[in-house]
């Protein structure tokens, strides 16, 4: 996470950013009405997209009054735009930017539109996602919402707000991870009240900043996810673009109200290429991560003595195992193909105490479990994950007896300290990877007294 610092505004109200990268320009990143500029690191998505934005700029982030770890708003009073253009800048005079892009998601492009009218002296581009400039239908803005979507929303924020529910409505991509969706109602609710979210978003439902877009001066690129609830995207970029001088439209696919979490890689690579120029040769994120392999020993006979159904009953129960003890360990769980499965995790310790963890699961089902694991940089994808470590750690399985938990050396070596033992098993030929590798298992009697 990015150090947390704070600056005064003019009215003296305290407002929380953040900055991080070095590149030659200033790009602020508004995710919508309710924020929370430190939890958001808790989502690994959203802290790659995040870094992956300052690999071409300095970003700055920043919670507008109201929300997050900024200073709260008194009373009922709801965070105008005027509010939201003098927080934003205050943190540019914080940061030294006489000008920045900004990138505005959703609510927060209303926001956006009305500074970059009237501030243009400050705002050199604008990316704007799934923005509006009128939620509600007129007489004159027929492209608009009827009223009772208006309530739909409203009502939806009203009764789930801070609950998994709200994150599985917004983020369908995600809506069965349910990690995840605990970490996002822990995010709702640190980041405000069901009261206080209900009124913000309905002041956003009402808001029309139609009348400024002919003052938009600035480039301004719209990306837009058409099959969104609640909103018709299409239409609404539609008219921006139609209204705004400098303007290109994009349609990116997915059902997502955020681009953090769904093809990120296809947002980033336009608003790369929109702000600098030129795009960067596309690439897969690459994290330092442990894997883990695990299948079900001997499992043909097993399946033959027990009988199809039985089988197939403590198969789906093993996986059940897998799902709740790589969550309980804060790891993802990539596949369960077959008899074992796959995970990952940003801790080989947290790794080693998960495969004990189903081991121990595993024996009470009267299963016995080889396992292997490696630390080593992996692709992260959308849907995958990939790399000569994933194939390591694999081929390192394959060497496992039942009951072992067999790691490689290299992630032997990086938990050195941690007061776990191991066995040597030699060297072994790793199919498909070069050289000969040393492979060690874990002894049940070196573990930490903790472990126990």
């Amino acid at each position: 996470m990015a150090e947390t610092r704070y600056t005064p505004t003019q009215g003296g109200a305290t407002i929380a950013f953040q900055v991080l990268g070095d590149g030659p320009n200033v790009l602020v990143y508004a995710g919508g009405l309710v924020t929370h500029l430190e939890l958001q690191w808790d989502f690994p998505e959203a802290a790659r997209y995040l870094r992956r934005l300052a690999s071409f700029s300095r970003l700055v982030l920043f919670d507008r009054r109201g929300t997050g770890i900024s200073d709260p708003l008194p009373g009922e009073h709801l965070a105008s735009p005027e509010i939201w253009a003098e927080d934003l800048s205050a943190v540019l005079d914080a940061v030294g930017a006489e000008t920045a892009a900004i990138f505005a998601e959703r609510d927060a492009a209303a926001a956006a539109l009305l500074f970059a009218a009237e501030r243009p002296e400050r705002v050199s581009a604008l990316v704007l996602g799934n923005a509006t400039a009128r939620y509600r239908s007129a007489d004159d803005y027929p492209c608009g919402e009827p009223p009772e979507s208006v309530e739909a929303v409203t009502e939806a924020i009203r009764e789930n707000w801070g609950t998994e529910q709200m994150a599985a409505l917004t983020l369908p991509s995600h809506g069965k991870d349910a990690n995840f969706l605990s970490l996002s109602a822990r995010f709702q609710r640190s980041a405000t009240t069901p009261h206080a979210a209900t009124a913000q978003y309905r002041a956003y439902l009402e808001a029309d900043v139609r009348h400024v877009l002919p003052r938009v001066s600035c480039p301004t690129l719209l990306l837009h996810r058409p099959d969104l609830p609640f909103f018709k995207s299409a239409a609404h970029s539609a008219y921006l673009e139609e209204n705004i001088a400098q303007c290109r439209r994009i349609e990116m696919p997915g059902t997502d109200m955020f681009f953090f979490y769904e093809s990120p890689n296809e947002s980033l690579g336009h608003i790369e290429e929109f702000l600098t120029g030129a795009r960067a040769e596309a690439f897969a994120d690459r994290v330092l991560a442990t894997v883990l392999f695990t299948d079900i020993a001997e499992s043909t006979r097993l399946a033959s003595s027990r009988g199809d159904a039985a089988w197939r009953d403590l198969a789906s129960r093993f996986r059940q195992v897998l799902d709740t003890q790589v969550t309980r360990f804060r790891g993802r769980l990539v596949d369960t193909a077959g008899d074992g499965g796959f995970a990952i995790f940003d801790s080989p310790t947290r790794a080693l105490q998960c495969a004990l963890a189903i081991r121990t699961e595993a024996g009470t089902l009267e299963l016995r479990l080889r396992t292997g694991l490696h630390a080593g940089e992996c692709e992260i994808g959308d849907h995958a994950v990939r790399g000569v470590a994933v194939h390591i750690g694999a081929r390192v399985m394959d060497h496992a007896r039942p009951h072992d938990i067999l790691v490689s050396r290299t992630l032997r070596d990086v938990v050195a300290g941690s007061g776990l033992e191991f066995d040597r098993r030699g060297r072994h030929q790793l199919k498909g990877v070069p050289g000969r590798w040393w492979l060690y298992a874990l002894r049940d009697d070196g573990l930490p007294s903790e472990w126990g």
